[in-house]
């Protein structure tokens, strides 16, 4: 009886520790996936006097032919993991692993400040991020959102069908170097992207900052492996409707060598802006300010 009870105990202990470690790997902090943060800043709106609808666009996460980003499929739960939650009695919307958004979940339809609603549209250029508004009197744009994908390769992130921010075209000439494995940018890539701006925003200078970080999911890679890359605009524009900008890339590999990026990449290709990106040591956000 002894012996049956130890093997009682031990078969319902092995499926609680099998469901907790499952919950551990199925529930993980979205920073521990292939995680994505997007931040987009519009200065220089803020008490305009305008009329009509005014609408401004930006580049969206894209690959570099246009494809949006895919998120992970929800999973169906491990019998030991629809066991413990039917015990602990989660709620229903808990039963299943965790969802994520898609592109269109993720960037359509949000009210931010001044009364701007986010919109996608696939433009000539291809899909872009909108800001449209009614309002008589403007206010900057701010605006931000984080998304997890299925899968993207930190290492050639253009060339591998990782999100970057899209419209994108002339891509700078790409040199490599080896790492461990693998390789990754010997320089920090270029390309052209494109803004819009609505005709009835007339004259005067608007300002861009659009940033895209990404980090490839630490469980699956060995320390030397996990990193990120940044892609990013920063500029000032004088004119309407479409407007060719320029993006750069720059990587932190291994992850938290930050200095390739902020003492180097941004500075070095953005000096003759007139615009210029600072992060906040305190909070990380950035904000813009003129040189």
């Amino acid at each position: 009886m002894l012996f049956i009870a130890i093997l009682i105990i031990l078969f319902v202990g092995g499926i609680f520790t099998h469901a907790i470690y499952m919950d551990a790997i199925d529930w993980r902090d979205r920073g521990q996936r292939y995680y994505c943060i997007y931040q987009v800043s519009v200065g220089n709106l803020s008490g305009r006097e305008v009329e009509g609808t005014t609408v401004v666009m930006v580049p969206i996460p894209a690959t570099k032919e246009g494809k949006l980003f895919t998120p992970p499929a929800q999973k169906d739960p491990y019998f030991t993991q629809e066991l413990m939650h039917e015990i602990n009695n989660w709620p229903e919307k808990h039963r299943k692993g965790p969802y994520f958004e898609n592109a269109t979940e993720v960037f359509d339809n949000k009210t931010i400040n001044g009364n701007w609603t986010t919109f996608t549209a696939e433009t000539d250029k291809g899909y872009m991020l909108g800001f449209r508004t009614n309002e008589t009197r403007l206010e900057d744009i701010s605006y931000s959102a984080d998304f997890v994908a299925d899968y993207f390769d930190i290492f050639d992130p253009i060339n591998n069908g990782s999100p970057i921010l899209f419209p994108v075209e002339n891509v700078s000439n790409i040199s490599v170097v080896s790492y461990g494995e693998y390789i990754k940018y010997a320089s920090n890539p270029t390309y052209d992207s494109y803004v819009y701006v609505s005709d009835n925003l007339g004259e005067g200078s608007v300002s861009f900052y659009v940033h895209l970080q990404a980090n490839n999911d630490p469980n699956e890679w060995s320390r030397e492996y996990r990193g990120l890359y940044m892609n990013e605009i920063i500029t000032n524009v004088n004119a309407t409707g479409n407007l060719k900008v320029s993006a750069v890339l720059g990587q932190v590999i291994p992850h938290g060598n930050y200095t390739l990026w902020y003492g180097r990449y941004g500075p070095e290709y953005y000096a003759n802006e007139t615009l210029m990106v600072r992060r906040s040591s305190v909070s990380g956000t950035y904000a813009l300010y003129e040189n």
